[in-house]
């Protein structure tokens, strides 16, 4: 048999089956509001340049934050860090309920949200390379985006009900209440620490290493393409519906689509097709977001939601499993994360403005399109890992 029990090893795993819980609660709690925070900006007043520049201001901070907060994550825990950010995101969100009255959170929030960031993917990363298993890293990460999917498709359609009845603010308490629960699971399991000799020149370093800049330019691609899915697209998708609990329901449709296929794509990874299954669902992405530049209705455009959602999850099982290998090849897995998370900062640094200044001088209609057109022509940047070496022959 294919599926014979050596192949559901990884389930006996109890370390990453509480990180997979701890991820899913976080996904379901921030899915019942973070999605929609480019609209409810949207519906306070704010126009779309002013929507990306709040996410700009994310990545500023958060590159900022990286090197000043240095000295301490080198005395912090993985563990530790995924749980001090707990407070910071509950903050950042609660924080948004109140835009409208106090707008100098515009400013402030950002802050809270890009400590939060820094915490908990620094940690969690840290964790998830220690203790995944190098034999089935595609299936764990399958499962952990399976898992997620399956544990927090609801939380859109959820989200946008509470919305609809209650109001973004009651909706924002209550994915506060559920990130509580999210980091408990974590203290059962040992505890990593980083190297107290890592320095910002190593991290630095891994951002121009020869051995990995196919793996960079991936990873600069990928945090491009990511902001038009999680700020562009949702508003365009959202002006296209017109209906806040619709809305909510196809984010939903889109990641119980994911739970679907994440887990054999992860299986796939390891039996040597991983490189395949990038190649091929880069370019469905590719299609995906092309196809929205020239399609039109609403149920073009939540079918093409859903379907993007399948690919790119695809494509991110795939990506990602590279990623974690990539961590365990090297020497000192620490400051290649971190050096990961400033990359995507960075490159956003530069981009968002560009996003923005698109917003403010266009028409609408021009500013979606191209929008997507340049979307899709960053996500073909993910073949860039397809032309790294394998692990064992990285230059350590």
């Amino acid at each position: 048999m294919i599926f014979d029990r050596q192949h559901f090893r990884f389930f006996g795993n109890r370390e990453v089956n509480a990180l997979n819980v701890s991820l899913a609660l976080m996904n379901f709690g921030e899915g019942l509001i973070s999605l929609f925070v480019p609209i409810y900006l949207w519906q306070l007043g704010t126009p779309i340049w002013k929507i990306i520049f709040f996410y700009f201001l994310i990545s500023f901070f958060f590159a900022a934050l990286s090197f000043t907060f240095l000295p301490l994550l080198k005395i912090l825990s993985d563990k530790i860090m995924m749980f001090l950010s707990i407070p910071l995101v509950i903050l950042y969100f609660l924080g948004l309920g109140y835009l409208n009255e106090w707008a100098w959170l515009f400013y402030a929030l950002p802050l809270a949200h890009a400590a939060n960031i820094l915490l908990f993917n620094v940690g969690y990363h840290l964790d998830f390379s220690g203790a995944s298993d190098g034999e089935f890293i595609g299936r764990e990460v399958g499962t952990q985006f399976m898992i997620s999917s399956l544990v927090s498709f609801g939380s859109p359609f959820i989200g946008g009900v509470l919305i609809a009845i209650f109001g973004f603010r009651y909706a924002f308490f209550a994915g506060s209440a559920v990130l509580f629960l999210a980091i408990l699971p974590l203290f059962f399991f040992p505890k990593r620490i980083m190297p107290k000799a890592l320095s910002a020149a190593e991290v630095a370093g891994f951002l121009k290493n020869r051995g990995i800049f196919n793996f960079t330019v991936s990873g600069a691609g990928y945090a491009m393409e990511r902001m038009v899915d999680f700020i562009v697209w949702p508003l365009f998708l959202f002006f296209t519906i017109g209906n806040i609990e619709k809305f909510g329901g196809a984010l939903s449709l889109g990641l119980l689509a994911v739970a679907v296929v994440t887990f054999l794509v992860g299986f796939l990874s390891d039996q040597g097709k991983r490189r395949r299954t990038l190649k091929y669902s880069t370019l469905l992405l590719f299609v995906a977001w092309v196809s929205r530049i020239f399609g039109g209705g609403a149920g073009f455009m939540v079918g093409n939601h859903v379907a993007g959602k399948v690919v790119a999850g695809a494509l991110l099982v795939a990506w990602s499993s590279q990623y974690y290998k990539i961590a365990r090849a090297l020497p000192d897995a620490s400051a290649f994360i971190l050096s990961r998370e400033v990359l995507y900062h960075l490159v956003r640094v530069v981009f968002l403005p560009v996003l923005g200044a698109l917003a403010y001088f266009s028409p609408a209609e021009t500013f979606f399109k191209t929008s997507f057109a340049l979307a899709a022509a960053l996500s073909l940047l993910f073949l860039f890992a397809n032309r790294m070496p394998h692990t064992n022959e990285l230059n350590h």
